[in-house]
């Protein structure tokens, strides 16, 4: 099918992405820039302030046909010549930083560490360590987010004049960053060129990435002209190329949507939160990232991960902003879902000593210790025996050390216990979660029977206790057992040992709870055992003197 031109459809569309295409090239530029006149200009202002010497402005009355350089009306549009533009040197400023980051200002200038306001020219190479990160501004306006492990030279930065246009030509050598391009009008030109290829764009908001010989171009809004080995791929939003260095970019592909990513409604009260969300198909990996605001200009976690959740760093109290995208079989990286979180978990509670959750207690006034936390001034502690807290038994608002003891005494029974920090401001950290315990009675002390010796071994045995309880034994020659001679744990209520040297002995026994609990000591058994050989030789020494006064 043909139009009224002549022309096939195919050919006229064909001949309107080339068109496009060609607008977005390096180099390529309008033919004129528009200014449109405001009340208070004359034509010799708007010359000094946008042309560059050697243009005149009799040149550019000439070129609009202004009947009167003294009288311009306000609102006509004045055309300029792109030639015509003064052309000065730009700078780029470094708006945020986190983590370790480099720059060398020129190629025989020394690395020194990026800092938040710094400006940088054409020429400056950047380098982030991994895990760090940094956003560049531009002088139209816009950002380069630079991420971890990354290196990247500022090749060219120019504007003309005061037009608002500038020429931004970046050099990704390594690694992966993120651009958002305010879109101007006429000569305005923002590419990023990696080893492999080169994403040029006249406004939009895509990302690049280079390394393992291979470039990565992610399209999040507007258009993309991909280019490499003479070949040019108009990438629209939504979509990718991924290409081998010395390769042709092949067809854009549909990045995988933005997961479904939902943040908690409430504050967060503990570090390390595990954020999940619903596993994304097609996806192999996901990046998450954490930032201030929702502008991520500085990322304060940058994580790539195998399954569909990741843990929040240890953040301080505040709001951050929170996206997430797929990565797919190609390593092509998809649309991003973002969220907004609170934190409000400092100063956290201290480390818990005893009683452990789920311990079992024997006193009936316990004791609760714990570690003292750098972050608190005080402590709170309660006690109830409910999991809600609802009847409280025990509470202690401004506790100063590491340890208090049940107000009264508690009958046997299940309860809960939990502790919070105070920071020296006064403020109230989290709760620790609702931590039970066992108030359970003391054991009883076994039984130990007589022990029975004969022959060369000798046998003890004591009453049997619960199920799964163990048994410690100690003999010694003295009744405090200072330096016992035997201490021995058994798990039946029994022990048979070699019978021991003559004299007198000392016998004791506890139990030993599964969870480590000793139980008390039994009474102390006091044994003599008869010198067999004392007898013998008493006995024949007698018989000897008999004979010998005989």
């Amino acid at each position: 099918m043909k139009h009224s031109t002549g022309i096939p459809t195919p050919l006229r569309r064909l001949a309107a992405l080339l068109l496009l295409a060609l607008c977005l090239l390096p180099g390529a530029q309008a033919a004129d820039w528009v200014y449109r006149v405001r009340p208070t200009d004359n034509i010799w202002d708007l010359s000094r302030r946008f042309l560059k010497p050697g243009v005149g402005w009799q040149q550019l009355q000439d070129y609009n046909k202004v009947a009167d350089p003294h009288h311009l009306p306000p609102g006509m549009r004045l055309h300029v010549p792109i030639a015509w533009l003064r052309v000065q040197p730009a700078k780029a400023t470094v708006v945020a930083v986190v983590g370790s980051a480099q720059v060398r200002q020129d190629a025989q200038g020394q690395p020194e560490a990026v800092a938040a306001g710094m400006e940088l020219g054409m020429g400056a190479r950047l380098s982030t360590a991994a895990g760090a990160s940094l956003t560049l501004q531009f002088a139209d306006g816009s950002r380069v987010l630079m991420q971890g492990d990354s290196e990247l030279e500022l090749d060219r930065l120019s504007a003309y004049g005061r037009t608002g246009m500038v020429d931004t030509r970046l050099r990704l050598q390594h690694g992966r960053v993120v651009n958002d391009v305010t879109h101007v009008d006429g000569a305005a030109h923002f590419s990023v060129q990696t080893p492999g290829a080169i994403s040029s764009v006249r406004g939009t908001h895509f990302r690049v990435a280079a390394g393992d010989g291979r470039t990565q171009t992610e399209v999040l809004g507007g258009r993309v002209d991909v280019g490499a080995q003479r070949r040019h791929v108009l990438v629209d939003g939504g979509k990718g190329v991924a290409l081998a260095d010395g390769s042709q970019p092949g067809r854009a592909q549909a990045l995988l949507p933005a997961p479904a990513l939902a943040c908690p409604q409430q504050a967060i009260h503990r570090v390390a939160y595990a954020l999940s969300w619903p596993a994304l198909a097609g996806a192999q990996k996901y990046r998450a990232q954490v930032a201030p605001d929702a502008q991520f200009e500085s990322l304060l976690l940058d994580r790539v991960t195998g399954t569909a959740g990741v843990n929040l760093p240890d953040l301080p109290d505040g709001s951050y902003a929170i996206r997430v995208h797929g990565i797919d079989a190609q390593q092509l990286e998809g649309l991003d879902a973002s969220c907004t979180v609170t934190i409000d978990a400092h100063p956290q509670p201290p480390l818990v000593i005893e009683p452990q959750p789920g311990g079992k207690v024997r006193d009936t006034r316990p004791h609760f210790r714990w570690t003292e936390s750098a972050e608190a001034a005080s402590y709170a502690w309660q006690l109830a025996s409910d999991e809600g807290f609802a009847h409280l038994l025990g509470e202690q608002a401004s506790l100063t050390g590491d340890s208090v003891r049940a107000p009264n005494t508690l009958p046997l029974g299940r309860y809960w216990w939990r502790i919070a920090s105070r920071d020296k401001q006064g403020k109230l950290g989290p709760y620790s979660d609702p931590m039970p315990f066992d108030l359970v009675a003391e054991p009883p002390a076994p039984a130990l029977d007589a022990p029975r010796h004969a022959g060369k071994e000798m046998d003890f045995g004591w009453q049997a206790g619960l199920p799964g309880q163990r048994y410690q034994v100690q003999m010694a020659r003295d009744a405090g057992f200072a330096q016992p001679t035997l201490d021995r744990t058994v798990a039946q209520p029994s022990l048979q040992i070699p019978k021991p040297g003559h004299g007198t002995w000392y016998l004791r026994v506890r139990t030993l709870d599964s969870d480590g609990y000793a139980g008390p000591w039994s009474p102390a058994q006091k044994v003599k055992l008869p010198c067999i050989a004392c007898r013998i030789a008493i006995g024949s020494g007698g018989a000897a003197l008999l004979w010998l006064l005989l």
